[in-house]
């Protein structure tokens, strides 16, 4: 077929409004723009989560190490604690060396190179001891009683401040550390280290236009920040511009949370709105153009969008008149032979739902011969009661429960105490089968059983335990356990089903794990069973890839399957 006139008219309109090299030209500027930013972003991310997260980290774990040391002078907490008034106590002496051996020890022993004063202050605000190895302060009794208040609001944790303003002579770093005697708090040890420092680690990370680097904690209060004037303040992330890249990273084994604002490069930008000009230029001219071309090309393309909608609501008779022998003639032939087979195909989909129907009918006629067997083990459960057979009767009765807890297919989740029901009922079948040679014990809180859990995924596991494990085993005390814990830090149950019976051989548990491995191809060969691949299949189609159900064994030691459920319901308290 020739397409003559279309084509011709898409070649004059792409000569004269050469859309395509511009709109090619612009792809690639935006394209190289995007991929700097995007590896600009990818550059600050790794360098932040990795480089100076840890730089920070470790500068945490050295200030934490530093003060822990006074730990390990016991008279000295005792001191402290005691409140023993100098001058008077015999030990006096002592004290005062330990403070001054302790000070010392921490300078020339820390990590921390820019210590410019240590001080401990008891719990009545009386300064103990100090040491100054440059410019000695003159604090005030209220300088003292200031810390310990803001220790007090801190919650008698490990706390840092930022102080621009001190008799140093230049900013500090404040790191409050609470001293405790038998868990009680009872004075507070001061170190004063160089802001400078701590921002020189921090900062020499900070490479991108307008960046800034913040440190919150757990209140959002802002312990650092690379505007100095913004620490002690409220974190805001609305007082950050729009555009601004975000990057946020929790400390670990730390309440604080680190966080990175930088704008991409103006250049970036710049580039960028000149592609974007560049791009509505070309849209505008082919807006010009495809207007222009419009009234020759509309014409079939209407009819055909009208025919279209003939076949939308239902006239599958509706076929399109190809005059012309373009690519809109062309598209009308196909648009016919379309419809075509659509009628084909609902008239084919007709009989399908007919044949579907009545396979429906057949399934649920299918359904009466259970319920018949419901109602005569009912049935066989009143005679029992007559002819006096209480055995029968519990028997009857067992089973019939069993019967309809299983006919009951709308319930996918249940009760753990549903669940336990449907497991006594059976295990008072095999009781009576073998004359109370299994013992079973089910230790389950009152608050995990009214939690719910996918119908049906204890008692093939019993049975598996009953039949395999504990009836061919040779023990004369056969015990079967059934208990459960909650986790909720992990948002899971956890449910135990152990006995005491045959147990497997090192090759069968390693068989029964390629079993339960779900990325093994091995257990679509079970899909049909009702053993542990079926169930463990289940739970993973039913809760997700994180919950199933693991298998240990010995051999003629016994089983232990654990189940990993999701903690669906409320427990009290």
């Amino acid at each position: 077929m020739r397409f003559k006139r279309i084509r011709m008219k898409i070649f004059l309109a792409m000569i004269v409004a050469t859309a395509l090299p511009l709109a090619i030209t612009c792809g690639i500027i935006l394209y190289q723009v995007s991929q700097n930013i995007e590896e600009d972003r990818m550059f600050a991310k790794n360098r932040v989560e990795e480089d100076l997260k840890s730089r920070i980290e470790e500068y945490g774990e050295a200030l934490n190490e530093t003060a822990y040391q006074i730990y390990s002078n016991a008279s000295l907490i005792e001191s402290i604690a005691l409140d023993k008034e100098f001058l008077t106590d015999s030990r006096t002496y002592d004290t005062v060396r330990d403070i001054r051996e302790f000070f010392f020890s921490v300078y020339y022993q820390s990590r921390l190179t820019d210590i410019m004063g240590m001080y401990l202050i008891r719990s009545d605000g009386e300064q103990m001891g100090a040491f100054y190895p440059g410019l000695h302060p003159h604090y005030k009794p209220e300088y003292a009683q200031s810390l310990l208040e803001m220790m007090e609001r801190s919650g008698n944790k490990p706390f840092i401040t930022f102080n621009y303003h001190t008799e140093y002579g230049e900013p500090v770093m404040q790191f409050l550390y609470p001293v405790r005697y038998m868990g009680n708090p009872v004075g507070l040890l001061v170190i004063d280290l160089r802001e400078k420092g701590f921002r020189t680690l921090v900062e020499r990370y900070n490479d991108f236009y307008h960046g800034r680097i913040v440190l919150t904690d757990s209140t959002e209060r802002i312990i650092y920040d690379t505007a100095p004037e913004a620490v002690d303040s409220s974190f805001d992330s609305d007082s950050y511009d729009d555009k601004a890249v975000r990057l946020t990273v929790p400390l670990n084994d730390s309440t604080w949370t680190l966080r990175y604002f930088y704008e991409n490069d103006p250049k970036l930008q710049f580039y960028s709105t000149a592609a974007y000009s560049m791009v509505g230029f070309v849209c505008l001219l082919a807006v010009l153009f495809s207007y222009a071309l419009s009234f020759s090309l509309t014409k079939p393309i209407v009819h055909l969008h009208r025919k279209m909608g003939r076949i939308q609501i239902g006239d599958y008779d509706a076929r399109v008149d190809v005059e012309s022998q373009d690519e809109i003639g062309y598209l009308g032939k196909q648009f016919n032979q379309m419809a075509e087979t659509i009628q084909q195909l609902i008239e084919h989909d007709l009989k399908l739902r007919l044949m579907n129907q009545e396979s429906q009918i057949k399934a649920l006629q299918a359904q009466i011969s259970p319920h018949f067997l419901f109602n005569t083990l009912q049935l066989m459960s009143g005679i029992a009661e007559v002819n006096k057979v209480p055995d029968l009767k519990l028997i009857c009765k067992s089973l019939s429960h069993m019967y309809r807890y299983n006919m009951k297919i709308e319930n996918e989740w249940v009760t753990v105490r549903d669940e336990l029901i449907h497991i006594r009922n059976y295990l008072v079948i095999i009781n009576k089968r073998y004359s109370g040679l299994i013992r079973s014990r089910i230790v389950i809180e009152p608050s995990i059983r009214e939690l719910y859990i996918p119908k049906l995924v204890l008692q093939p596991i019993v049975e598996n335990a009953v039949e395999h494990g504990l009836i061919p085993s040779k023990g004369t005390k056969k015990l079967l356990r059934i208990s459960g814990r909650v986790f909720k830090e992990r948002d899971a149950i956890y449910l135990y089903v152990t006995d005491n019976g045959a147990g497997m051989t090192e090759e069968e548990s390693v068989y029964v794990g390629d079993l339960l491995d779900r990325n093994n191809r091995i257990h679509q060969f079970h899909r049909d069973s009702i053993g542990l691949s079926n169930v463990n299949v289940r739970i993973g189609l039913i809760c997700g890839e994180n919950y199933g159900i693991v298998v240990r064994s010995r051999k003629n030691m016994g089983t232990y399957v654990i189940y990993k459920l999701p903690l669906k319901g409320a427990i009290p308290g």
